[in-house]
């Protein structure tokens, strides 16, 4: 296969998911290469612009199958053993996305190597490759099952979902196929109205074929054929004005794509622009901003100059504006525009009349033609009347010039009960040739009224925005090469297979046989790495790359300095240092013979090879030197004894000083003896490494934080950061601006460096909203002064945001659920903004602290407050077993932290967490007033108030159960109360339904689980009364009677 190079999406995964796609990538271009029955292949990763299943794609041609494969991988490393499932919507989209972008890139006849050919013509499957687990899916058992597991599998066999034939399912796929189309539509017209030639709509692409004919139903105002031979057409005022779905997305995306480069005309932008930003929302002034300042790219607002600074690209993230109010802005920027415009389209485009172009007699003869093949398939259908137009009929025929394609919208019309098409039984309205046309069908077919028609073709014209057959077809076969290989090995087990296979392929040689082959993977793995990280254009992996080859090779050179030297690589991340952060080096001059004394030596050693970038050095670093078996550490030492010329950095951290390591640190330091050595030590070993290196000078090197790094690198940093913030896995870019990055010091960037895990705050989650978090059902709130009001106006709350007030207070009956919409609209709240830290305090857990205030008579200000919050809100596993004491500092409206008896991990997260304080990040829930009622009422009521009078504002949650007392206080304190209302009976149907179709799968039922069902209905039945049941009001409203009814709809779906 060729090795041309293809184009490489933007962007990098984390670090475990980086190190789980090269890992995989090499294991897979391994087994590959060795496989005999493989002729030629091409491996690619995150090829551009194909969606989801990115990650590693593979086009093989095996000898003993006649049609290629192709593979395309998504790899996600979870943790925590995850379950893998389609229950989700967006999930299922990005699948599907992914899928059709694939799909379509084939149909552009690419001779790409991946590419090339016709998608039905290739064995193609769509594979999610995952550590966690799999449930309810079926083991997969094509023809290609065992040798995909050969090829790619690191843990069970491959697996398929079990295919739904679920209407939602079915739904919701075509509706992502056509909401596709009308994209792609939107830019195509979009496009065509930008290039402002005098050129006429091309007929020539199979969306404008399908779409022509509904465009001038609903869009266009079509003129009748020009002298010139086209028709005008221009945009009707009642498009703009329509509800229809798909229509209102068409316009959307339309406006959007003319604003792209029909740039608006604005002066003063800049004011406006200052209006945006720090101003209420006007849509009238975005209007006037998109285009030339603004654009709406990839889901959200981009600054057009990309020079802009980065305080107004974060103003304009944080701006919120909503997706729909970009929309608005844009139709009064265009609307105007596009009102105006006269477009050329051809004589056929719309279908106003049959396209047969020519004199009266060629008319007349293919008028002949159509009619007695009509006549043809009619007789042909069965009894029900419907006849099939498919592939099979040709293209003479089925073609838009002079074919059956041409009579949609004219003769053929949509039959609004079948959603099939029929004949029109209103003739007048026909221009000349369809009127011609159908008075010949007439003449020759009785009833004409009774036949439908069937359309299995792609390229035809569509009269509904609903699914078609082709639709359905393309989401079966979706679903058909959808495969799961989960219960796959994490990224070291994947390291730990490869190493096993390349032992087994190695020659047996006894004596550097480990060694070696650690090299070879460390080699091979870092030039797999390299071609990962390439950016824009990669090139194939194929039969005859020489990656692995290579490090075979380099392995017979210095084995043991050359692994030690790559072990160290994989631990740096290759960070790149500001020039100033260099500068302690250049003012000691010479620092070879010196011992650098750090607290992060990983980042000196990052340091040192940056400064010494043009001189040859290896980095050797103990904690793997002394783990050498004997034999290997003698070899190790020769080889360092005869090397020259070459600069050796010893990495000394943590070590301890056991007599076999003094041992092997002393005959080092004589194999290096007289050679250029650089020490690079911590303080807890700089006593041990002066003993054996008494001549080296001793420098310190103090500057190892995140802002001495370069942007990129702090970029790189972050992005590769493991966070678990609040209970949510996270890396530190979501979370941190410029001022907070600040924050990240040497002992957060060494837990960065080794893949630790950060943790910051605590969870506002609970277990027992996991247990219910897939049947909840949005909650409606109300202000009610008394149960018989009845014309206070309801409210469904799906965020923290969602209620206007400064405080909201939520009281209710015990088991309304207070607990848990708290933490539903946590999650929620978090999904749009993740960038909030939400202070959950349950106050029976902090009766401790309420006791301590109220015995210590302690006045319960701010600053008191905000101490408790402080405390109350981040995770102090680290410091578990001793009292936090902490000491908080205001000035000029801003709180610092003064002391802290914590450790670093403490410090570091209440620095953070002022931060969010101060930038009026927070979000306030104070949940179960009534659980410390009456005992702690007035501390919990000062504490509240003091949070609700400090000068930053912060949104505040109170929930209680809503006992008169009670409620009578907090509501004279903070205003009226909010009740959570009862489920109304869609509610309990939706919320019973969700939970049969995720509970209740029958074939996982055992025996003992079935009888309970059987049961259950027994139980109903032998209380229902004779008769018809239904009307029996006393029985509808027992509770297990309205399970029971909500249970037969399930089943009867």
């Amino acid at each position: 296969m060729s090795n041309k190079g293809y184009r490489k999406r933007p962007g990098t995964s984390g670090i475990q998911g980086q190190l789980y796609e090269t890992k995989l990538l090499s294991l897979i271009n391994f087994r590959a290469l060795h496989d005999d029955n493989i002729k030629d292949f091409a491996l690619a990763t995150n090829i551009d612009e194909i969606g989801t299943f990115d990650d590693i794609c593979l086009r093989a041609k095996l000898k003993d199958l006649d049609r290629p494969i192709a593979v395309f991988i998504q790899a996600k490393h979870r943790e925590n053993d995850k379950l893998l499932t389609l229950n989700s919507k967006t999930d299922l989209a990005k699948y599907f996305d992914s899928y059709l972008a694939i799909r379509r890139n084939f149909d552009l006849k690419n001779k790409d190597v991946i590419f090339d050919g016709k998608f039905d013509e290739i064995d193609c499957f769509f594979v999610m490759y995952t550590t966690a687990k799999d449930v309810n899916n079926d083991k997969y058992v094509g023809e290609l099952a065992d040798y995909l597991n050969e090829l790619i599998g690191t843990g069970e066999d491959c697996s398929q979902p079990s295919y739904r034939d679920e209407a939602e399912d079915m739904d919701f796929l075509c509706k992502v196929v056509i909401k596709e189309q009308i994209a792609a539509l939107a830019s195509i017209i979009g496009k065509f109205i930008c290039e402002g030639s005098d050129t006429e709509v091309s007929m020539n692409n199979d969306l404008i074929l399908q779409y022509h004919v509904i465009l001038q139903l609903n869009v266009f105002n079509v003129s009748e054929v020009l002298p010139e031979g086209h028709r005008i057409a221009t945009f009707r005022a009642e498009f703009f004005e329509t509800n229809e779905e798909f229509l209102v997305l068409f316009k959307n995306l339309l406006c959007i794509e003319v604003l792209k480069m029909k740039k608006t005309e604005t002066s003063d932008t800049h004011s406006l622009l200052l209006k945006l930003l720090n101003e209420t929302f006007d849509i009238e002034i975005l209007s006037k901003l998109l285009g030339n300042v603004v654009a709406y790219k990839h889901g959200k607002l981009e600054f057009v100059d990309k020079a802009t600074t980065d305080d107004l690209k974060r103003q304009l993230d944080k701006a919120n504006i909503p997706e729909s109010g970009i929309y608005e802005a844009a139709e009064m920027a265009t609307k105007d525009i596009l009102l105006s415009l006269k477009l050329k389209v051809p004589a056929f485009f719309g279908n106003k009349d049959v396209a047969i172009r020519g004199k009266d007699e060629k008319i007349q003869k293919r008028i002949t033609y159509l009619t007695s093949k009509l006549v043809e398939i009619i007789h042909q259908s069965d009894d029900s009347n419907i006849v099939n137009i498919d592939e099979s009929l040709g293209d003479g025929f089925l073609q838009l010039n002079g074919g059956i394609a041409s009579m949609v919208g004219n003769i053929l019309v949509l039959d609004e009960s079948s959603k099939l098409l029929k004949f029109t039984d209103n003739s007048e309205s026909l221009e000349k040739v369809a009127k011609m046309l159908y008075e010949s069908l007439k003449s020759k077919i009785e009833n004409l009224q009774e036949y439908r028609f069937d359309v299995k073709v792609k390229k035809f014209p569509k009269l509904t925005l609903e699914r078609g057959e082709y639709d359905t077809n393309l989401v079966k076969d979706f679903y058909s090469k959808l495969l799961f290989f989960t219960n796959q090995a994490d990224q070291s087990g994947v390291e730990e297979i490869l190493r096993a296979e390349i032992e087994e392929h190695l020659c047996n040689d006894i004596n550097n046989f480990r060694v070696r082959s650690d090299v070879i993977f460390l080699k091979y793995h870092d030039d797999i790495q390299k071609l990962w990280m390439t950016p824009k254009v990669g090139t194939y992996l194929t039969k005859k790359n020489k990656i692995y080859e290579n490090a075979v090779n380099n392995a017979m050179s210095e084995p043991l300095i050359s692994v030690l030297n790559m072990m160290h690589k994989i631990r740096n991340k290759d960070y790149t240092f500001d020039v100033n952060a260099l500068k302690n080096f250049e003012a000691h001059g010479d620092i070879v013979g010196t011992i650098i004394v750090t607290s992060n030596c990983v980042l000196t050693v990052a340091k040192l090879e940056q400064y010494l970038k043009n001189k040859d050095h290896t980095v050797l670093d103990l904690e793997y030197i002394f783990k050498l078996p004997l034999k290997n550490h003698n070899t190790f030492c020769k080889e360092l004894t005869n090397t020259k010329d070459k600069i050796l950095i010893i990495v000394s951290n943590k070590l301890d000083n056991s007599r076999n390591n003094s041992k092997r640190l002393d005959n080092i330091a004589k194999a290096v003896d007289g050679k250029p050595v650089i020490i690079v030590t911590d303080q807890t070993t700089v006593d041990t490494m002066t003993k054996y290196f008494s001549q080296a000078n001793i420098i310190e090197d103090e500057k190892n934080i995140l802002t001495d790094l370069t942007s990129e690198s702090q970029k790189k940093v972050l992005a590769n950061s493991k966070v678990k913030f609040q209970g949510e896995d996270l890396s530190l870019d979501v979370i941190l601006d410029d001022e907070s990055a600040s924050l990240i010091g040497g002992e957060e960037l060494n837990k960065i460096i080794n893949e630790e895990t950060i943790i910051i705050g605590e969870t506002y989650l609970s277990d027992d909203y996991e247990k219910v978090k897939q049947f909840y059902i949005n909650r409606r709130v109300s202000k009610k002064q008394e149960a018989k009001d009845k014309d206070m106006k309801e409210k469904v709350i799906e965020t923290l945001n969602d209620l206007e007030d400064d405080i909201v207070l939520i009281t209710a009956l015990p088991g309304m659920g207070k607990s848990t919409l708290l933490t539903h609209l946590s999650v929620k709240t978090k999904e749009v903004d993740p960038k909030l830290w939400i202070v959950r305090i349950n106050l029976l857990e902090h009766t401790k602290q309420l006791s301590d205030w109220q015995n210590g008579g302690i006045e319960i200000n701010s600053i008191e407050s905000l101490k408790f919050i402080c405390l109350a809100t981040i995770d102090k596993d680290s410091n578990d077993d001793e009292e936090i004491i902490i000491d908080l500092e205001e000035a000029d409206d801003t709180v610092t932290l003064k002391q802290c008896s914590g450790d670093n991990e403490i410090v570091f997260q209440l620095k953070l967490f002022l931060h969010f304080y101060n930038r009026g990040k927070l979000i306030i829930l104070f949940d179960g007033f009534d659980e410390i009622f009456p005992h702690y009422a007035k501390e919990a009521l000062s504490l509240v108030k003091s949070m609700r009078d400090c000068s930053k504002k912060h949104k505040i949650w109170i929930t209680s159960r809503s006992f008169n007392h009670i409620k009578s206080i907090l509501e004279n304190e903070f205003g009226r109360s909010y009740q959570i209302e009862h489920f109304n009976r869609l509610e309990q149907d939706t919320y019973l339904y969700t939970y049969w179709k995720s509970k209740l799968q029958f074939k996982t039922l055992n025996e003992d689980q079935m009888k309970n069902v059987n049961d259950f209905i027994d139980f109903i039945r032998k209380r229902l009364p004779t008769g018809v049941f239904c009307i029996h009001r006393k029985i509808q409203h027992k509770p297990y009677f309205k399970v029971y009814l909500n249970f037969l709809e399930y089943l009867r779906r």
